[in-house]
């Protein structure tokens, strides 16, 4: 029966659908979602007073979906981040692209927007937590 055990390991390595846990990734993700959120509760100023500070944060974003393209079997997590990068749906890039048409958000609306989009980030980074290390 040893004679099974690299034939089977080797099978299930080849058969791994989703990548393995990446520390990076991980902190990259963490960092958006603090640093989305914290630019959100900004939107009952301005949009253009903030302009130079959405455009930071949405380079952030886009550097942590950038490193994620770069991992092999990852589909799932550009997947999330393709939602949390629409700017036709309920996600940053959504309440980005609403402030800016609008101008500013009322406080009510940036609190509910806020918990939305926490869930997001949540979900992506407990997708990358709960991948094997």
């Amino acid at each position: 029966m040893k004679w099974l055990a690299i034939p089977t390991a080797l099978f299930l390595i080849g058969c791994q659908t989703i990548s393995n846990y990446d520390a990076e990734a991980y902190k990259q993700v963490t960092a958006c979602k603090a640093e989305v959120l914290n630019v959100m509760s900004k939107a009952i100023t301005p949009y253009a007073d903030n302009s130079a500070e959405i455009e930071r944060v949405s380079l952030t974003v886009a550097k942590a979906y950038e490193y994620d393209m770069g991992r092999t079997l990852n589909s799932t997590t550009i997947q999330m981040w393709d939602i949390i990068r629409d700017p036709n749906r309920s996600t940053s890039a959504g309440f980005f692209r609403l402030w800016k048409a609008k101008g500013t958000l009322s406080p009510g609306f940036i609190k509910q927007a806020k918990l939305v989009v926490g869930a997001a980030y949540d979900q992506l980074s407990g997708l990358e937590s709960g991948k094997l290390r």
